[in-house]
């Protein structure tokens, strides 16, 4: 299921449909809730949509987990997220862009390094 989500969170956001990527992002909230992928490309759906403030409290909320310890229950299934949408060649490495250069503006810079690294890693041909 995970993948499949990332695949629609990826066409969603390629074709400008931030309404529907929000919705994505909102749906993999509820399977894994505090996921770091589903908080940012949230965060950044509803930022392209004018909802700053919004915004500005998903990617508050995505930085805050991502500094707390790993709950073991969620675990695998945010790290299954998290691969999928940093694979090599996946279509969310633009995303990834835009998404650290938003969080570095409201100065989450630390959350703003993790995802430049999560677009550089997506944007890598043939796994490294």
């Amino acid at each position: 299921m995970i993948p499949v989500m990332i695949d629609l969170l990826a066409d969603f956001y390629q074709s400008g449909n931030f309404v529907q990527m929000e919705t994505i992002a909102r749906s993999l909230l509820v399977a894994i809730p505090d996921d770091i992928v589903a908080l940012q490309f949230l965060g950044l759906s509803l930022y392209l949509m004018g909802r700053k403030e919004s915004a500005y409290r998903a990617f508050r909320r995505g930085a805050v987990n991502a500094a707390a310890p790993a709950a073991t229950t969620i675990e695998p299934a945010a790290a299954i997220s998290y691969r999928e949408a940093t694979k090599p060649g996946t279509a969310l490495a633009d995303g990834w862009d835009k998404i650290s250069r938003i969080l570095r503006s409201l100065g989450l810079h630390k959350p703003a390094r993790s995802a430049l690294a999560a677009a550089r890693a997506a944007r890598r041909l043939g796994g490294g």
